[in-house]
């Protein structure tokens, strides 16, 4: 999906606030550009191919360039990113839903048009980040016995102090125990999904040119800056000052985004004995 394939990357090339007042019916034959909009207001029916999707307010649509649709709504309101898609787009139009992405729209729009191209990025990249995290949620209920320790996970991930054994205790768990339910729930182990959101969270910061690697090493999650710059060489083939000024490239008079990520997972012993 657009959100979460990091072989590919984006060029932002305008954000606007859209309104469209009266009955509206529209066919398009496909665009040279993709699009990704939030739904302020209204609702609108969309036919592409076989497919029909309905998108109501608060809801997420992405139409990748090329897609043809058949477009039927009225008095809406839409924030509507465009983008350039570098890479082998998605196949067909996708409606979602994710908790507070109007917000995060909103502030895209405002700082789109204050100029700040490098905040953009770094909003864009949160925005991406929670709609992955909302269809993990929608995709997959923790097991109970962990539940605790799952929720845990997802909103101190950037604690420094936080390890397996803390997760499992607060789950009044073995560690064993811990680490096989959540391994068996998630396709992946506690510790690599702590990395997870801490490289994730490291990348946006990066991607905003606001921070030294120190400072995104320590407000990621990373105690030690050292084990940071290795840890982030081995996932990414690239040092996270070479990865900083890459973002920084343009094109287009627009901002890459995802450029050519390497997602190779990082194998370190330290996982186990976390």
């Amino acid at each position: 999906m657009f959100y979460n394939d990091t072989s590919r990357a984006y060029t932002i090339t305008g954000v606007y606030r859209v309104e469209r007042n009266g009955h509206q019916c529209m066919r398009e034959s496909g665009r040279d550009f993709s699009s990704l909009a939030v739904r302020v207001r209204g609702y609108c029916r969309f036919e592409s191919g076989e497919n029909t999707l309905l998108a109501d307010e608060k809801s997420i649509i992405y139409i990748p360039r090329g897609v043809g649709f058949l477009r039927e709504g009225e008095k809406e309101e839409l924030i509507v990113v465009h983008l350039l898609c570098h890479g082998e787009d998605d196949a067909a139009l996708s409606v979602l839903h994710a908790t507070g992405a109007e917000e995060q729209f909103e502030k895209l729009l405002a700082t789109w048009e204050s100029g700040a191209y490098n905040r953009c990025v770094s909003l864009l990249y949160h925005l991406f980040e929670t709609v992955e995290k909302t269809k993990q949620a929608d995709g997959i209920t923790p097991p109970p016995t962990i539940a605790a320790g799952v929720r845990h996970l997802q909103e101190h991930y950037r604690d420094p102090a936080l390890s397996v054994s803390r997760l499992a205790a607060l789950c009044h768990v073995s560690e064993v125990y811990f680490r096989r339910v959540f391994r068996s729930a998630f396709g992946t182990s506690p510790w690599q999904e702590i990395l997870s959101h801490r490289f994730s969270y490291a990348c946006a910061l990066l991607q905003s040119g606001y921070y030294t690697v120190k400072e995104v090493a320590s407000l990621a999650g990373f105690s030690d800056v050292k084990y940071f710059r290795t840890a982030f060489s081995a996932r990414y083939g690239m040092t996270p000052t070479e990865f900083a000024k890459k973002i920084e490239q343009k094109e287009n008079g627009g901002l890459l985004f995802g450029e050519g990520y390497d997602t190779m997972a990082l194998n370190t012993e330290e996982e186990t004995q976390r």
